[in-house]
């Protein structure tokens, strides 16, 4: 926060005002963070929506003129539209400006942006890790960030004053931030986000394919199926853009599961019941370890 000044930030663009941006503009003005949220997008009867929302206090389907004039663009776009969004509005944004972004995957999108800026601007890689199924303004949140895990990927490029200052708004919001190199972020995320939803499509077409024979699999579908399958509801398009963009990353982990469910595959057809017991105590284990304090209700 600079001297002298009440706001993280006088001036923020938010580009792409649904879930996630809408979240932001709405934490960031609902705890006094910012002076003034500028809603960035193409269809004004959204933003309009956006601001009747609270999300943002002004908008324009102008982009460059709208990054012009903020000290700190979100870009909230899908991902493979973040780095030509950032070459866009580059020649446009004022000296000292910073442009963050909400992507889901980091190397290439941290790798583009920084060429796309000239000299004098900012660029901080982020990724909140919060949301949901839903989409759109109408599910955003003021509370969204609240606890969550919110990470920066910053390079040997960044600029510490500008990653310092993003940290600072997004603790504001109520976040927790962890610092990555893109490159572990992207595989990190692979395994507990992008395969997940690779996940969950394939062991659909698989009871689709039980459906054909039976008849019966969805209509005894319980807590189990449906909690495993919750995150097929996600726009398609926006899956099909994260496993594009990290590619590599959710290859390599694929054939590594590959492997582990290969195994779980021998020792069920072999009736191997040490093996069995083993692999689900071993889960059991690992949760226990790593998710367990997350889960356990807070006093």
């Amino acid at each position: 926060m600079t001297a002298g000044s009440e706001h993280h930030f006088d001036t923020i663009g938010i580009i792409g005002v649904g879930l996630i941006g809408g979240s932001i503009g709405m934490a960031a003005k609902s705890r006094g963070l910012i002076r003034r949220v500028v809603g960035i997008g193409r269809d004004p009867i959204k933003l309009k929506r956006a601001k009747d929302l609270a999300a943002i206090d002004d908008f324009t389907t102008n982009m460059e003129q709208g990054a012009a004039e903020c000290n700190l663009v979100v870009v909230c776009t899908p991902v493979k539209l973040i780095v030509p969004t950032i070459e866009r509005i580059a020649p446009a944004l004022k000296e000292h400006a910073i442009v963050t972004d909400v992507g889901s995957t980091k190397s290439e999108i941290c790798l583009g942006a920084e060429k796309a800026l000239p000299p004098g601007r900012h660029f901080v890689g982020g990724h909140p890790m919060a949301g949901s199924e839903q989409s759109g303004v109408e599910a955003a949140a003021p509370y969204l960030f609240l606890n969550a895990t919110y990470v920066f990927t910053p390079t040997s490029n960044t600029s510490l004053d500008a990653l310092q200052r993003v940290v600072d708004f997004t603790e504001g919001l109520g976040a927790q931030v962890t610092l990555m190199k893109p490159e572990d972020h992207d595989r990190s995320a692979a395994v507990i986000s992008h395969i997940p939803h690779v996940l969950a499509a394939t062991i659909l077409q698989l009871a689709a394919s039980e459906q054909s024979h039976s008849g019966k699999v969805f209509h005894l579908a319980a807590g189990s199926f449906r909690d495993l399958t919750r995150v097929a509801s996600s726009p398609p398009e926006l899956w099909r853009d994260i496993c594009l963009s990290n590619r590599e990353a959710i290859s390599d982990l694929l054939e590594q599961y590959r492997v582990l469910l290969a195994a779980a595959r021998d020792a069920i057809a072999a009736g191997d019941e040490a093996a069995i017991e083993g692999m689900f105590e071993n889960a059991r284990r690992l949760k226990e370890d790593y998710l367990g304090m997350k889960e356990r209700p807070q006093s």
